[in-house]
């Protein structure tokens, strides 16, 4: 993983710049976050935030330059859109473990950036010993689509959002996600702000930014759609049109 994390930022000097610059600035962001932390706890949660923001712009720009269907309805403007992605990965991460771990192989290539993923196939069979390092490689790092019997494509994610959500309202939760930044910055009638953030919160942070930004890899490296990304992608503008309703009814109220 170590030296997965440090080709990473050669790869990513090698994408096209509007997703190049985003990733770069999430990866510096933490870097001074984690700089700050003992001397400005509040900035440093701050950079930790914009940080995640960045690399959540940087999958988004990937799937908009790919030509994405939808992609173009997400607005890099919008706090609550990219709050969702990291909200959205969660509720990924929660539908392919089913509440267990998947054991997945990924090697990257600096130039071009590309993405190898496998599957050790010794987690879902057994195999005899002289074939424990067996793999099933995919031809795209994105080329699966998830299914689960007696659920339709268009709900596949609905349960695994309401487990990440729990009791809380979609969009409720997004508009909070966004705001956080105003929490740590902004005195209130209350008292002054105050930043919970420590140094295992920001690496929280920061492995979701890596992951975004490794999935950026993943979609740019193709031209064509690949089938889990189509998949997400549509889950995902499910969560983020509730957040819009909510939007539009507070504006005209």
């Amino acid at each position: 993983m170590d030296r997965f994390l440090k080709l990473l930022p050669q790869a990513v000097a090698n994408l096209p710049n509007p997703v190049r610059y985003r990733a770069e600035n999430a990866l510096t962001g933490f870097e001074r976050a984690k700089t700050l932390l003992p001397i400005d706890r509040e900035i440093a949660s701050f950079r930790a935030i914009t940080a995640a923001e960045e690399a959540a712009s940087a999958l988004i720009r990937s799937l908009q330059l790919r030509g994405y269907p939808g992609a173009e309805r997400i607005d890099l403007k919008r706090h609550d859109h990219k709050a969702a992605v990291g909200f959205f990965l969660d509720a990924i991460r929660v539908e392919i473990t089913n509440g267990g771990t998947l054991d997945v192989t990924v090697t990257l290539a600096v130039d071009p950036p590309k993405l190898t993923v496998s599957l050790p196939i010794r987690q879902f069979v057994r195999l005899d010993d002289d074939l424990q390092n067996l793999h099933v490689q995919f031809v795209d790092p994105l080329g699966w689509v998830g299914t689960k019997e007696g659920v339709e494509q268009a709900q596949y994610f609905d349960e695994a959002v309401k487990k990440v959500a729990q009791s809380r309202k979609v969009d409720k939760l997004l508009a909070s996600l966004a705001n956080s930044r105003n929490r740590i910055l902004y005195a209130h009638d209350g008292g002054l702000p105050r930043s919970e953030a420590t140094q295992h919160t920001i690496e929280q942070r920061e492995r979701l930014a890596v992951l975004c930004i490794i999935l950026s890899v993943a979609v740019l490296q193709v031209e064509h759609h690949q089938g889990a990304a189509l998949q997400c992608l549509a889950g995902y503008l499910k969560v983020i049109r509730r957040a819009d309703a909510s939007t539009s009814m507070d504006s005209d109220s």
